[in-house]
């Protein structure tokens, strides 16, 4: 076997070395070229025995390099037996000699494809008209941008799990599905910011070469010194992320958790190019040594939940308009004003702060195609089949929107039938005196019919079994195995709390109920 002339962590066939892709729905990586057939199993195999025997190959070269320790910051680094310098990468200070461990070597690595200069330039380009704080230091430190090889884990293979969808309070709805993940870069240094990091990626992992240390002729390699426990922490939390970005995409719901179990994934050890300055532990930069991407760590924190005052704002908008083309101005100022006040405490309650450390990027030469694959799997009576889920159609959206339409305007529909009978012309029913109506228990009823918009959608999806043809056949669940419907009744709990009883409540809608109609028909 060519242990040397190889990608690791790209997949290939093993008949005419083109590229196999894995086919989610049969769990087999497949050729594009001659449709050779291999499983998951046998591929992980291959891997292993490459992995051996690459070991042993490298382990005889191990001679020409040198590892140093940096007292101050504790990096260990790997550098060639030439290399005169004595600088660590990291923090600049200088480094000691330690033993060359040689126990977690690369297999594959990604050479540098930038200059140094190039590197500098582009990190300058996104500074440009910037003068904060981190932009200041930055700009200070720009001659100590170095080039360094990071060590990461590439991970690849078959998850199994379940997409967790919140339906109503503590109502949860599980669906199994399998996912696979071709190459998540997964870091494995504890001496820079994750999320800093991740602001450098994509890689483009097609130019990966099979390691050799003539790479470190140039440049430093970092040692990894994250433990396994860690490591597989950052594992979960990254695979489990990417299968979320994917759902998310494709459910069009946020409100989604994804929990993940390996099902037979193999990780290659990698040295990525970066080139880094760090100015404190708050503030830095980095830019891709292959593509150019530029990140930088501002030493601020940024809140993910956003603007969660804009919903709010749109809905009273959209509330006053309703009431001025039904009524006047006076109207559409009273509705504005009552359901606004009730639309930004809701939202204000329900929002929650999410500070991340804020992390600036600039775009790099190569975009990241979306290679995580996810599908669903249910059993409809004769074992699991891959199936695809809908929730959002336009059928359900159409039908919401009826339901909600009725119950705002149900005083109109009511007095409509009355007028005809007395044989009066529609245009006499007085729309803009049902605004008891529209102000009051309407709120209460459209938030109780959102509970039941979200219930309708995404507890009881729409089930498409995935024929080995690549059509779909709709299906439906037996009764035993369908989602119980959610508490959306939990929604009139605002509304309950200040009632003493449930009729009390149901007497006083009527009551404004019967006054609207009476008023629009008087």
């Amino acid at each position: 076997m060519d242990t040397q002339h190889i990608n690791p962590i790209v997949i290939r066939c093993k008949n005419c070395g083109g590229d196999q892709s894995y086919d989610i729905v049969r769990q087999l990586y497949v050729c594009a070229h001659c449709g050779t057939e291999t499983s998951l199993q046998d591929k992980n195999m291959e891997y292993r025995n490459w992995r051996s025997l690459r070991h042993d190959a490298v382990m005889q070269e191990a001679g020409k390099v040198k590892q140093f320790r940096c007292p101050s910051c504790g990096a260990q680094t790997i550098v060639a037996n030439d290399d005169a310098s004595e600088e660590c990468p990291f923090c600049q200070s200088t480094m000691i000699d330690a033993d060359f461990a040689g126990n977690d070597l690369p297999e594959a690595i990604i050479p540098f494809k930038i200059s140094e200069g190039e590197a500098k330039r582009k990190l300058a380009q996104l500074l440009e008209g910037r003068k904060d704080k981190a932009a200041n230091a930055i700009k200070d430190k720009m001659d100590k941008l170095t080039g360094c090889y990071l060590p990461y884990h590439i991970v690849r293979g078959a998850f199994v799990g379940d997409m967790v969808v919140s339906l109503q309070d503590e109502s949860k709805s599980y669906y199994p599905l399998r996912a696979f993940l071709s190459h998540t870069a997964v870091n494995a240094s504890n001496d820079l910011d994750n999320m800093f990091l991740d602001g450098v990626e994509p890689f483009d992992f097609g130019e990966a070469r099979t390691f050799d240390f003539g790479y470190l002729n140039h440049q430093k390699a970092k040692v990894p010194n994250v433990s396994e426990g860690q490591l597989l922490q950052r594992v979960t939390e990254e695979t489990q992320n990417e299968v979320y970005d994917d759902l998310k995409r494709k459910m069009h719901n946020k409100e989604i958790s994804v929990l993940l179990e390996d099902e037979g994934n193999e990780s290659v050890k990698a040295l990525l190019p970066v080139y880094l300055v760090k100015c404190s532990d708050k503030i830095a930069a980095a830019v891709n040594g292959q593509t150019g991407k530029v990140a930088i760590l501002t030493g601020k924190d940024k809140n993910l939940t956003g603007r969660w005052w804009l919903f709010p704002l749109i809905a009273t908008i959209v509330i006053a308009l309703v009431g001025y083309f039904i009524a006047d101005m006076e109207v559409a100022m009273g509705f504005g004003m009552v359901f606004g006040i009730v639309f930004f405490v809701v939202a204000h309650n329900r929002h929650q702060d999410n500070f991340v450390k804020e992390v600036v990027t600039s775009g790099g030469s190569f975009k990241k195609h979306n290679d995580t694959r996810t599908v669903f799997f249910n059993d409809f009576g004769n074992g699991e089949v891959p199936t695809k889920l809908r929730f959002v159609t336009l059928g359900r959206i159409l039908k919401i929107l009826a339901v909600t339409l009725a119950v705002i305007f149900l005083p109109v529909l009511i007095a409509a039938p009355i007028q005809l009978m007395r044989g009066l012309p529609l245009s006499s029913i007085k729309i803009g005196y049902g605004a008891a109506w529209y102000v009051t228990p309407v709120f209460f009823t459209i938030f109780a019919i959102g509970g039941l918009a979200k219930a309708m959608m995404f507890g009881f999806p729409i089930y498409e079994e995935i024929l080995p043809n690549g059509k779909t056949k709709r299906r439906k669940m037996k009764s035993s195995t369908k989602v119980p419907m959610p508490k959306f009744l939990d929604n009139f709990k605002v509304l309950f709390a200040s009632m003493k009883s449930g009729c009390l409540t149901i007497g006083i809608i009527l009551f404004l109920l019967i006054g609207s109609v009476a008023a629009m028909i008087s």
